[in-house]
């Protein structure tokens, strides 16, 4: 079954009964402390295992948000 693009949450949904392992892969600037807020994991590479494992890599998109003064954070 093909989760690509697919949020995290909706992805192990439809693969539940299987055996998945997820990949988080975080861009440097939030490792930094720069961003704030949650954002949206989505899976961007579906790998099967021979061993009836799927591993998804998910990336973290966030959104931009603009502070009341007019400054984006």
């Amino acid at each position: 079954m093909d989760v690509l693009a697919l949020p995290l949450e909706k992805a192990l949904t439809r693969l539940q009964g299987e055996q998945v392992q997820v990949v988080r892969s975080e861009p440097h600037f939030r490792r930094c402390g720069i961003t704030t807020g949650p954002g949206m994991e989505y899976v961007v590479r579906q790998h099967w295992l021979d061993n009836d494992k799927v591993v998804l890599t998910t990336v973290i998109k966030y959104r931009k948000e603009v502070l009341e003064n007019g400054i984006e954070d």
